[in-house]
């Protein structure tokens, strides 16, 4: 089954972007949190690193492709709360 981010061979995206002004690994503070939040909590076992790739992976592709790639991730991870806190 085939996600969103799996676009390998497909035309239409436009050319590949590498890099940036920057060589910086986050724009915000809130990005490099997201980061260490999520895994402290794979480290802790409250989900998987294979749950949280599939939660990235799983968000509709309109909201997806929307998103820039920290928001994704904070996205995916109040999807993954929702289930572990709500169930």
């Amino acid at each position: 089954m085939s996600h969103i981010n799996d676009v390998g061979g497909m035309r239409g995206f436009g050319p590949v972007q590498f890099g940036g002004d920057d060589d910086e690994p986050f724009h915000s503070v809130w990005e490099a949190q997201c980061m260490m939040l999520i895994l402290a909590m794979v480290d802790r076992g409250v989900f998987t690193l294979d749950e949280f790739r599939h939660a990235v992976e799983s968000l509709p592709p309109q909201q997806y492709l929307s998103l820039p790639y920290y928001e994704r991730w904070l996205t995916a991870l109040e999807g993954i709360f929702d289930r572990h806190c709500l169930s």
